[in-house]
Formats: C-alpha cells, structure tokens, sequence
C-alpha cells in the first residue's frame, strides 16, 4: 500500500546522451550506466518524466535498449547533412537539434507545473554551457529547482554557477594507457593500409582508432592525442592529393606514413 501521507519531490529528468556519452567515451573510455543514472536522479525523488535525446542512428542499438530497461524515453531527433564545396574540397556541415528539443521539453514541462502551482526538481545531465539560458528560464521564470549532472571534467562552470547545484556523474578510475604503446599501435595500423579505402584521413583515421575491432588501447582522447603527437613527430604526415589519380575531381588532404622516421624512434622494428 502507498504511503499517501508522505509527500516528496517530482523530478524531471533530461538526459543530453550526445554530450552524456561522448564525454564518458573521450576522457574516460566509458559507456553510460542508465540505472546509476536513474538512481542518482531518485535521491530528488520520484521521476515524473525521464528521456534521453539524440540521433539515435549514431550510436549503438543497445543504447535504446538499455534506456528501456530503466523507464527512460528515447527522443529520436536526426541530424541534418549539408555539403558544399568551399574552393575544391567537400565540405559536410552537421546540425544537431537534440539539444533544441530537449530545451524546448523541459520549459514546457516547468510551464505545466507552474501552472497547477507545482514544484520540480530539474535534473539535467550535460555538461554543455549552452543550457544556461534554459537555466536561468527554469530557475527565475517558474521558479524550478535544477540540479546539473554532468561527465567530470566536462561541466561548464558558468553552467553549474547558473544552476547553484551539481551532481557529477560518477565515474570508475582509469589507468591511462602507455603512450608508447598507444602510438605503437596506430602506426602499425596505418603501415597496413585503410583497405578497402584508398588512402588515410585524419578524419578515417581517428574513426578506426576509435573503432574497437581494430584493437587500439586506450581512450578516444588518448588516441586523438597520439595522432596529434604522430604528426608533431613527422612521423605522420599531412600532404594534399589531387583525386585525379582515382578519376574524381577535386583535391583532399590525406595522411601518410614516414616509415623511416618510425622505425628510428622505435614504432616499427
């Protein structure tokens, strides 16, 4: 039987599972815990509406799964591609309005409660100072209680400043990887080839390293360092290639390998 006597805080829960995950991926290699999430949100008390958004087509099918498993609501909102050519090269522009969305949810939520004269708390998990205006609007206009749970290390300080109150996700510790090893690694992948493609990107680069098949340790911040480190090293090089040579128009910046540099500094025996 319900304890009927017993009043205790409504809680909003808005999950930015872009800035959410990315940010556990890159700087500590880690994938989110929905469930310590939502027990997290529970310390404020019961939720009354818990959803997660983002272009779900661009993470893992089990992400939409596991947010089932512990009542959240995957919003779906897709990115728009836009390309155009800047000189000769492609150029692709992404728009993301998750976070939109979500702003848009969460004062429409406060603006119900207000309504009826009911108070909420807010538990919004990002880090992403772009939510200080949706902050400020749930604190002064309607008067709603907010609370910030983002990735440590990710938080926005003026974000946490307009809110008044955090509560960090927790995190598990990482050891970080040997940068030798790390480097060690990448190279080896670039001296086999991007097959079936026909040169390196930064940008496919960075993909295959992030890519777990391919085995590379560490977290994406670590490789994204590493490739970084590589090229201020000479040992991977940027040049430009005219994409005549396979019977397309246009020029593009690849990245090669300088194997002899790789071999003095030990990345290759």
């Amino acid at each position: 039987m319900a304890n009927s006597g017993i009043t205790r805080n409504e809680v909003a829960v808005f999950i930015d599972l872009e800035n959410l995950r990315y940010s556990l991926l890159n700087i500590y290699g880690q994938e989110p815990d929905f469930g310590a999430l939502v027990d997290k949100a529970k310390k404020y008390g019961r939720p009354s509406i818990m959803r997660a958004y983002a272009d779900f087509s661009e993470h893992p099918p089990e992400l939409t799964r596991q947010l089932q498993v512990v009542g959240v609501e995957a919003i779906n909102v897709p990115v728009k591609r836009l390309q155009y050519i800047r000189g000769a090269k492609q150029i692709e522009r992404v728009k993301n309005a998750a976070d939109m969305v979500m702003a848009i949810d969460a004062i429409n939520e406060a603006a119900d409660a207000d309504s009826v004269g009911k108070s909420k708390v807010f538990f919004l998990v990002t880090g992403d100072a772009d939510y200080i205006r949706l902050v400020t609007q749930l604190k002064n206009r309607f008067g709603q209680q907010v609370v910030i749970a983002g990735v440590p290390g990710s938080m926005g300080t003026d974000l946490i400043t307009a809110a008044g109150q955090s509560d960090p996700i927790d995190v598990k510790t990482y050891t970080p990887i040997d940068p030798m090893t790390l480097k060690t690694a990448i190279i080896k992948m670039v001296k086999k080839g991007p097959s079936p493609l026909k040169f390196w990107s930064f940008k496919v680069l960075d993909q295959w390293c992030q890519n777990p098949k391919h085995n590379i340790p560490g977290v994406a911040k670590e490789k994204r360092d590493a490739i970084r480190e590589l090229m201020n090293e000479g040992v991977l090089i940027r040049q430009e290639l005219d994409l005549a040579t396979f019977g397309k128009k246009g020029l593009v910046t690849q990245t090669i390998l300088d194997e002899s540099k790789a071999k003095g500094i030990g990345y290759l025996s």
